[in-house]
């Protein structure tokens, strides 16, 4: 029997992300293991994890120093296969360190454009005409680290980031748990350039590069 892959969430907001990804764990090859909410996140995230016996911990700390030596210690304690963050905070290098190359993030727009927070309405003020959602590899720099997929969305007439966030979301889900399922599989690696590949995936379609599996559907 083969070991579970476990992953480990840290959520600032909602956790739709992280909720879709416990609703179809088994599908997805993967074993929730650990999630860490940010104080702001949502108050009902630590009863989903009740109810589905998933390890929660809120981070309730004072300083920023508390915050990444808790943080720190909570996923390293937890011995993860991968940490996935959809969180505002600037994780410690110290836990990237540890985790090198199973750190991911996601950012909401087209990376290397439009890094740091706001960035849907950095979208909104630049003009563009296209936008998107990245995941990445998490390193040492702000917003950096090899990507491993994108999705791209056309803006409308008189687009908010709010519109921009609604219409996106249903796209990034289904990346986010495609590539979920590619790291369970270990089909992730890098090249000489340092750029993230997926063995056997389809590149340069749209709206998601690499595609989604044939058949995968959630």
């Amino acid at each position: 029997m083969s070991t579970p892959y476990r992953v480990g969430f840290c959520i600032s907001g909602n956790g739709r992300l992280f909720r879709e990804a416990a609703f179809h764990a088994a599908q997805l090859g993967i074993e929730p293991a650990l999630v860490v909410a940010e104080r702001k996140a949502s108050l009902d995230l630590e009863n989903f994890c009740l109810d589905r016996l998933i390890p929660f911990v809120r981070m309730e700390t004072a300083s920023r120093q508390e915050f990444d030596e808790k943080l720190c210690s909570t996923c390293i304690d937890a011995h993860l296969d991968l940490l996935s963050l959809t969180f505002d905070k600037i994780v410690s290098t110290t836990l990237i360190r540890h985790y090198a190359g199973r750190v991911i993030n996601v950012h909401p727009a087209l990376l290397p454009a439009h890094k740091g927070m706001n960035a849907m309405q950095q979208v909104v003020d630049g003009g563009v005409r296209f936008t998107g959602a990245t995941i990445h590899e998490a390193d040492e720099e702000k917003d950096h680290g090899a990507i491993i997929a994108q999705c791209v969305l056309s803006l409308r007439f008189r687009e908010t980031a709010e519109s921009i966030g609604r219409r996106m979301f249903p796209l990034l889900n289904l990346m986010y748990l495609q590539v979920l399922s590619w790291y369970a599989q270990g089909r992730v690696s890098k090249d000489p350039q340092n750029r993230i590949w997926v063995r056997d995936a389809v590149y340069g379609e749209t709206p998601i590069s690499p595609a989604l599996e044939e058949g995968f559907c959630i």
